[in-house]
């Protein structure tokens, strides 16, 4: 069975990248920019969910889905947007089952 049919990734979601860099002049400027995933999944954890993965969901209040491949996080990706909902992202990027059909990564609901 699938795990993208599982999750049902039917929501569009934003992720804001913030990228730091130098002025020239010992200070920084910042740089922000906005992807929209249009087929991903959030959701709070539960403890069956640690099968999927027990170092995402052991430190975050929720969890986002999407195909692999669709988007690489990094560092410098600081929040995910869903309707009026923000998160924090707090972890790594985690493919589940290593079967390149979906990556979850760690929330941390803002508002």
């Amino acid at each position: 069975m699938s795990l993208r049919g599982v999750l049902n990734l039917r929501n569009a979601v934003s992720v804001t990248r913030t990228t730091l860099t130098s002025d020239g002049m010992g200070g920084q400027t910042s740089t922000t920019e906005t992807t929209i995933l249009s087929r991903a999944s959030i959701w709070q954890p539960s403890s069956t969910d640690r099968r999927i993965s027990d170092k995402i969901t052991a430190v975050s209040s929720h969890v986002l889905a999407f195909e692999t491949g669709a988007y690489t996080f990094n560092d410098s990706d600081t929040t995910v947007t869903y309707g009026s909902n923000t998160y924090n992202v707090i972890g790594h990027a985690d493919e589940v089952g290593n079967r390149g059909e979906l990556t979850i990564i760690g929330l941390e609901r803002l508002t």
